[in-house]
């Protein structure tokens, strides 16, 4: 899935800029989530991709609001537990079919970093709405 395009045109000094950037990567992370109901690979791996560009995105306006720096911790975490997911998913379509047992492994592993990555979404959008309202107004 390709970025939203982003018209910063109506900026008027970097705390805007950046509240237009934050908003719109958050928008499109959070009409992907839905993949971690759904759990099928092509949709984890646009949701661990939106993560990223989010987690990039937060990271360059920390400066202007330091509390984002959990935001980009939590979405880290998020992204490394995808990632192994993805891992186990590589596996699997590369395992002889002589292997049940570690099929059967792999794809309980699978799930539990799929399990993994919702919890901790789930936490990083409670972070979100946590934060002072005057403080994130800036950033959705």
């Amino acid at each position: 899935m390709k970025p939203q395009r982003i018209d910063l045109s109506g900026a008027r000094d970097v705390r805007e800029l950046a509240r237009l950037v934050l908003q719109t990567r958050f928008e499109e992370t959070r009409a992907l989530a839905h993949a971690l109901e759904r759990r099928e690979g092509r949709e984890l791996h646009d949701f661990r991709i939106a993560c990223k560009r989010l987690r990039y995105a937060v990271e360059r306006f920390e400066m202007l609001e330091p509390s984002l720096g959990c935001i980009a911790e939590r979405l880290t975490l998020v992204q490394d537990a995808l990632g192994e997911a993805h891992d186990r998913e590589v596996l699997l379509a590369i395992l002889p079919p002589t292997m049940p047992a570690a099929e059967r492994r792999l794809r309980k592993e699978r799930e539990a970093c799929v399990d993994r990555a919702a919890a901790l979404w789930r936490d990083a959008q409670q972070v979100l709405q946590a934060l002072d309202s005057h403080r994130i107004s800036m950033v959705l």
